[in-house]
């Protein structure tokens, strides 16, 4: 009778620390909101399942990378990105974990506008305007916050069953 209490204390108190937060990541619909204009998009056009897959995968990229960089797992990323975005969004979790911080992002939703979509269906170049708060965290606390809209230029390619952000960098504003 004590061992089945013990272990039964022992599973409430992991689901208390670990459990709450995990749940509410799982029933939660977390992706980032992605609105698309492939108008404007060459040399040929962008078929409406496309948009949807593009849209879907590059929220889900920004997904994996929020979660990402909040738990310091550089191998989450490998499911959304490769190439150069992985590879400076790996050392970005490497510096802050070597730094004893994470970041959180909020992410409050990208206007994206494709701008080319190569003649053989492989790869697209987009404009993200990302509305993001970016804060830094060492353990619990923050010590820096940021909210601001930051636009991104982006190369998505085709891979496996969807699409995978190969590039993505901030383009510096004048302010910058």
């Amino acid at each position: 009778m004590k061992l089945v209490r013990a272990v039964w204390l022992m599973i409430s108190v992991l689901l208390l620390l670990y459990g709450v937060p995990i749940l509410r990541q799982i029933f939660a619909d977390t992706k980032p909101a992605v609105q698309l204009n492939a108008d404007r998009a060459a040399p040929r056009q962008v078929d409406e399942g496309v948009q949807q897959a593009i849209a879907r995968d590059y929220a889900a990229a920004w997904q994996t990378l929020e979660a990402a960089v909040n738990a310091n797992q550089p191998a989450a990323l490998n499911e959304y990105f490769v190439g150069l975005a992985l590879d400076k969004l790996t050392g970005r979790i490497r510096d802050q974990q070597s730094l004893g911080l994470r970041t959180r992002i909020i992410d409050r939703g990208h206007k994206v506008d494709a701008l080319f979509y190569s003649v053989d269906g492989s790869a697209m170049e987009l404009r993200d305007t990302a509305s993001i708060e970016t804060q830094i965290l060492e353990g619990n606390t923050v010590i820096h916050s940021d909210n601001a809209q930051v636009q991104y230029y982006v190369v998505m390619t085709g891979a496996e069953d969807h699409w995978k952000v190969r590039v993505l960098e901030s383009i510096p504003t004048k302010a910058d």
